[in-house]
């Protein structure tokens, strides 16, 4: 990455996403459908908690994808990544969308609990179950993961409040920007001396967020997808859980900069060196997700215990066998072929689809860590309802992403740059001017 450091230039523009556009309209196009798939699905029938299942997965995957992309924001700000610095705010954009992900999560756990946790729900007699009735128990579940997500997400409200003070000083905006300009800048004390307080508390911010992002979303992974087999458990699923989460957030990142960054006016800041290295980013994750997940599948292969098999044997036979070879295709064997060529990786409509595939994979895993743990059919459960309740998140996850793109500058100003490192500070020729 070293090789593609990216000077800021003295005078960077202030750039919003401006007003009008389709992206409202289909937003609330995509949240009425999920809305309209979530109330006329039958809940009767032969699977009566097949909606709730759909809420469950889509709900991990759209948190865990925000979730990372705020993640990917804090190992550029903590790597001192000059390459990315035009970057940056797409990644930390997710966070808009972490108070949805948050409110909806008390609908999901209450409401479908009966069906993601019936193995162990009222269940007594069963020597494993009762020697971890401390830990699977309804209420402290609900309680530990509200804890759990409050600490979490509030840190990440704390990193992005600090990455933006110092840009919107002095800005000028709408009566909704503007408010929230106030707020950011309440007892501002000083351009130089606010970019040094800022880049020093996003530096303790960022490493407690880094640690609580492993155990916090672990904790979520754990009690929202592996306790679902109660007698199953890794010690390499909470790793490959939250990495999958960070590695989706780079994915829907490279989407978002090549969708928005010229309805932006910043496309001149953003390089194909930035889109070769972000390529870089994701397809090394490619790999790390695979040997993850490969050094979970084989120990438990070559050891031969059936209640660590029962979780395998559940998604590798019909009628989940088809998912289950889709997923290492699609986050591995694809981008691993895809990105392999340097010059691939400097096309962003290219890059985009490759994340694209990406994110459908990982989109796929959250269904397949979940669903055929529970599911006792015969016929796969995958259709309408899964598709519907993906369309209703992906509204509300563009409705707030776009929210952040209108309210907030999309690029750093040179001041904040020159706190974090002064080296980062060049004129190049035809520098912006600022507004």
């Amino acid at each position: 990455m070293a090789a593609h450091s990216s000077g800021v230039p003295e005078n960077v523009p202030f750039r919003t996403l401006p007003r009008g556009g389709p992206t409202t309209i289909v937003a609330a196009v995509l949240v009425v459908l999920g809305v309209a798939t979530f109330f006329l699905v039958p809940r009767g029938g032969e699977d009566p908690g097949r909606i709730w299942r759909a809420f469950q997965f889509n709900w991990l995957f759209w948190a865990s994808t925000a979730m990372g992309m705020v993640m990917l924001a804090v190992a550029l700000h903590l790597t001192n990544a000059r390459w990315a610095w035009s970057i940056r705010r797409f990644a930390l954009a997710g966070v808009a969308f972490l108070p949805v992900a948050w409110l909806l999560f008390i609908p999901m756990f209450w409401g479908g609990k009966d069906f993601y946790f019936h193995h162990w729900i009222g269940v007594h007699g069963d020597p494993v179950i009762d020697a971890k009735a401390a830990w699977l128990n309804v209420d402290g579940m609900f309680i530990r993961d509200m804890v759990a997500l409050t600490l979490l997400f509030g840190l990440a409200f704390r990193f992005a409040w600090l990455a933006l003070r110092v840009d919107v000083f002095g800005a000028r905006g709408d009566a909704g920007q503007q408010g929230w300009y106030d707020r950011l800048t309440g007892g501002f004390r000083g351009v130089p001396e606010e970019a040094a307080r800022s880049v020093s508390g996003m530096n303790r911010t960022g490493v407690f967020l880094s640690l609580g992002y492993a155990i916090l979303w672990s904790i979520i992974g754990i009690d929202l997808a592996m306790t679902m087999m109660p007698h199953w458990f890794s010690t390499m699923f909470p790793v490959a859980f939250f990495i999958a989460g960070f590695h989706a957030g780079m994915a829907a990142t490279a989407i978002l900069v090549v969708l928005f960054r010229k309805r932006i006016g910043i496309e001149r800041f953003i390089t194909p060196t930035q889109f070769h290295d972000l390529g870089k980013l994701i397809f090394a994750f490619s790999v790390f997700w695979m040997y993850l997940n490969w050094s979970q599948y084989v120990v438990i292969w070559y050891g031969l215990l059936p209640h660590e098999q029962e979780w395998f044997v559940r998604r590798f036979n019909p009628p989940f066998t088809t998912m289950a070879q889709l997923v290492p295709l699609l986050i591995f064997v694809f981008p691993f072929l895809a990105l392999l060529a340097a010059w691939v990786k400097k096309i962003p409509a290219y890059l985009a689809l490759v994340a694209g595939v990406i994110l459908v994979g990982n989109w796929i895993e959250r269904f397949m860590i979940t669903t055929p743990s529970v599911y006792e059919g015969s016929t796969l459960p995958f259709g309408l309802p899964e598709v519907g309740i993906a369309l209703g998140f992906m509204g509300l996850f563009l409705a707030c992403y776009v929210w952040f793109l209108r309210t907030f500058p999309m690029l750093p100003s040179p001041a904040f740059m020159a706190a974090q490192d002064p080296a980062t500070i060049e004129v190049p020729v035809g520098a912006a001017v600022t507004h």
